[in-house]
């Protein structure tokens, strides 16, 4: 499904995706402008940590390491704020751990680990 969000995240992306086997990367780069900074937090503008996970789950679906939305966040850590104009970079790393298939999401800004989550299907 395309929704007004996903379409504006698609326009922010910068670069090619580069598609390794199961590990997929992409870089992202949101003007203050950007539809989901509306309310967070006025006169301070942070990246959400559900548009963080839409982000992740786009480039692992440029990636085809899923072909549906995932049904759940595990392992989430932020370690830092992400703010406008930064460039995000997301690496997707598609894994089997304990007999479950997961998506192992990093966003990075420049070396600094912003977050890290894993993106998996019930």
């Amino acid at each position: 499904m395309n929704s007004p969000l996903r379409s504006e995240l698609n326009h922010c992306c910068c670069g090619d995706v580069v598609v390794d086997g199961e590990r997929v990367e992409q870089s992202f780069i949101l003007p203050e402008s950007f539809i989901g900074f509306g309310g967070h937090f006025p006169g301070y503008p942070i990246v959400p940590a559900v548009i963080q996970v839409l982000m992740a789950q786009l480039v692992a679906e440029q990636g085809q390491l899923i072909s549906h939305a995932p049904t759940a966040v595990e392992r989430a850590k932020f370690h830092r704020q992400l703010r406008p104009a930064e460039r995000i970079d997301i690496c997707c790393v598609a894994k089997m751990v304990r007999g479950k298939a997961v998506i192992d999401a990093t966003l990075h800004v420049g070396d600094e680990l912003a977050s890290s989550f894993w993106l998996t299907s019930v």
